[in-house]
């Protein structure tokens, strides 16, 4: 059975600049290097988990792709597969959800935005339940930091841990959050929003859900 993985974008040729431009960019990289470090060391236990063999971005049976070409983070492709674990150690993935409409949301706890939204899509999620499954994909935090943020505002929809960042790099998610994807029954995504979805962005998505 033929199966296919996420486009990836073709890296574009460098050319050379100069030595003042080698060193511009040395310094550029050591600057980044180390605001990763310092950005890693206040997001708590998030640094430094690593992802497990078999998990994150896999690839996507043709049988389950209605769109002949490579899944990727765009409105009318497949949605990029995966296989993650919750917090509380089992393992999901997309695939399970598919006859349902799936609201897949990119969050931190370290977020604001994350957080203010967060009572919106659980109640969301309890109103269109079991037509639409909201699936929180948790960036880069250990199980324990997930499963307070979850206890905390009573969040009962599925909980999934991108541990090495692999499959919000499939979608394209950086440190911009919170971002959330409307995937349609068929896998198949249907429309992308950035930043924190409001009482009233849901209830039009609502609206257009069959």
């Amino acid at each position: 059975m033929a199966e296919t993985l996420p486009d990836e974008r073709p890296q574009q040729r460098r050319e050379y600049a100069g030595p003042g431009f080698t060193f511009g960019m040395a310094v550029l990289v050591v600057a980044v290097v180390g605001l990763g470090i310092w950005f890693l060391e206040i997001r708590g236990d998030g640094g430094g988990v690593e992802a497990e063999a078999g998990l994150g971005v896999v690839a996507l049976a043709e049988s389950l792709n209605p769109t002949g070409e490579a899944p990727a983070a765009e409105v009318g492709r497949a949605a990029p597969a995966f296989r993650l674990r919750s917090p509380d150690g089992s393992v999901a993935a997309l695939t399970d959800y598919r006859g349902q409409y799936v609201l897949l949301n990119f969050w931190a706890s370290w977020c604001g935005p994350c957080r203010g939204e967060t009572p919106a899509l659980q109640a969301f999620f309890e109103r269109e339940s079991p037509g639409l499954v909201v699936v929180g994909v948790n960036q880069q935090e250990g199980a324990e930091t997930a499963r307070e943020f979850a206890d905390g505002f009573g969040v009962t929809y599925p909980i999934a841990l991108d541990a090495d960042g692999q499959v919000s790099s499939a979608y394209r998610v950086t440190t911009g959050l919170p971002v959330s994807f409307l995937i349609d029954p068929e896998g198949v995504i249907q429309g992308v929003h950035l930043g924190a979805l409001t009482d009233e962005d849901l209830a039009a998505l609502a609206a257009e859900l069959p």
